[in-house]
């Protein structure tokens, strides 16, 4: 299909990857969202900066009938399409779905025909993150990106830098819900598009070799530290090369043993988080698991440089011989603490599922240290 010459520019470039141009193009993507956003939380507010009131009486997203007032500035469409004059796209980032389009649009003098991107029912930071924009990056794949929303995690802003440093310009616009979306964002977002070059250099980064498993998948071969091959939520998981058992004690284990790990739930499909911390974790003070100097910072560097992930030492199969009932699961220590790209697929792909970590019993005649304790 190829654009119509009497469509306007505006709608031209508001049409969706696949629809009219190339899939590649690198034109920047504004993400909008709607509560907290253009819908301010504090009517109070809201009338005294200029908002006024829509009656919504309509299904929701879910489909269940709801009822209330929506605020909405009469400037915003106008402040919005003056991003789209500068050549960037506007897509919808909410909950909202298809309702953006069929009602709030209308009332903002925007096109009733803005790509959606599909969040579920969105909202809300889970493990630091922001759970909309997984979906959101995987539709811009390569393309600059501006998000404007009140619910940002406090790792998105990392993972925004990283994006940036490997050649895909990201820009978190966190919005105040009480007051949303002011003049001084629109600028911001104005500055940051004139400062993207003419049309940005398309970055891939470079494959690792990979072989055929015995699922179909293609997962790298690639013996990470300690001895032991893992994997992450599914059979050919891309991170499954990078996985590294949290150590044992130096005087723990004589031998390593050489099978391949995995913490993923083969029925739910995936992956096990521990729920809290084990009783030993690595991450709580005082070296309960008795580690040489500096071995815990050199296994969270490596881990780090990998964009891995770390297994709880007392989800290992040579944990103890009470350990069948928990299986490899990752460790919570690590995973409050870091982020990595392996997390961050596992959380946008698949999912966690939560398990309780080993329960730890001394022995009667235990001296309290590590080696006399059971796992069950």
């Amino acid at each position: 299909m190829t654009d119509d010459p009497g469509r306007s520019a505006f709608e031209r470039r508001s049409t969706p990857p696949g629809r009219g141009r190339p899939n590649a193009d690198s034109r920047p993507v504004v993400a909008i969202d709607v509560d907290g956003v253009l819908n301010p939380d504090r009517p109070s507010t809201a009338r005294a900066l200029g908002y006024l009131p829509h009656h919504y009486d309509g299904p929701s997203p879910t489909g269940a009938q709801v009822t209330g007032v929506i605020w909405l500035h009469p400037q915003h469409g106008a402040w919005l399409r003056e991003l789209a004059d500068q050549g960037a796209d506007l897509v919808w980032c909410t909950s909202w779905g298809q309702l953006a389009n069929s009602w709030l649009a209308l009332r903002l003098g925007l096109p009733t025909d803005l790509p959606v991107i599909d969040v579920g029912e969105g909202g809300g930071v889970r493990f630091g993150r922001q759970p909309k924009l997984g979906p959101l990056y995987r539709y811009t794949g390569q393309r600059p990106v501006v998000v404007l929303d009140d619910e940002i995690g406090g790792k998105d802003p990392d993972e925004a830098t990283r994006r940036t440093a490997a050649g895909t310009p990201t820009l978190l616009v966190p919005i105040d819900p009480g007051i949303g979306l002011q003049r001084a964002h629109i600028d911001q977002v104005a500055t940051w598009l004139r400062s993207l070059p003419a049309r940005a250099e398309v970055h891939h980064p470079p494959r690792r070799p990979a072989t055929r498993t015995r699922h179909g998948g293609l997962e790298p071969r690639v013996k990470p530290a300690g001895g032991i091959h893992a994997s992450g939520a599914h059979p050919g998981a891309p991170w499954s090369d990078r996985v590294v058992p949290a150590p044992e004690p130096e005087h723990g284990v004589d031998e390593e043993p050489t099978e391949r790990l995995s913490v993923g739930d083969p029925v739910l499909r995936k992956s096990r988080l521990l729920s809290r911390q084990c009783d030993t974790c690595v991450f709580r003070p005082g070296n309960l698991m008795q580690l040489s100097g500096g071995r815990l910072r050199d296994l969270v560097n490596q881990t780090l440089r990998d964009e891995s992930f770390i297994i709880c030492h007392e989800t290992l199969p040579y944990a103890g011989p009470a350990n069948n009932a928990v299986k490899p699961a990752i460790c919570r220590g690590f995973a409050d603490r870091y982020s990595t790209q392996a997390l961050q697929v596992i959380e946008r792909l698949f999912g966690f599922v939560e398990v309780d970590p080993p329960t730890i019993t001394k022995s009667p005649e235990s001296d309290g240290t590590v080696a006399d304790e059971t796992r069950h």
